[in-house]
């Protein structure tokens, strides 16, 4: 009897864990959206809020060589292109990474271009570490 007592026990524990860890692991993945898109709002005000000292971003372009930059970077890209829009289609958080495909949209004096990205963010400690 002892025994039964002792395995029922330790499976209500364990269970009651994981319903836990399954609740902080939520609140983790919608706080690490919530500062993702925050980043595609453009601000130049939430760059220090929302990127770690040492981030470093990098993408591929024309040449296929990854271009880098850094919290400094994003902070002239955001005020040299104060009319960038970007707008998320869809966004998907596991662990520390949040996915997004999002279209962003420039304006010029009479030009419109729309281009549509994936991008993948690394969040520890409510800061992007990384974007690719």
């Amino acid at each position: 009897m002892k025994k039964l007592f002792f395995l029922v026990s330790i499976l209500v524990l364990t269970s009651l864990s994981c319903q836990t860890s399954k609740k902080d692991n939520t609140v983790s993945l919608d706080e690490n959206k919530r500062i993702s898109t925050l980043y595609h709002e453009r601000n130049l005000e939430d760059v220090d809020k929302l990127l770690s000292e040492d981030f470093v971003g990098s993408y591929y372009y024309q040449n296929l060589k990854p271009n880098i930059w850094n919290k400094e970077d994003h902070k002239n890209a955001i005020a040299n292109n104060p009319n960038a829009k970007d707008s998320i289609l869809i966004q998907i958080a596991e662990d520390d990474w949040v996915a997004e495909r999002f279209i962003r949209t420039l304006k010029n004096a009479d030009t419109i271009m729309k281009a549509e990205v994936m991008q993948f963010k690394q969040i520890k400690n409510g800061k992007i570490i990384n974007s690719w």
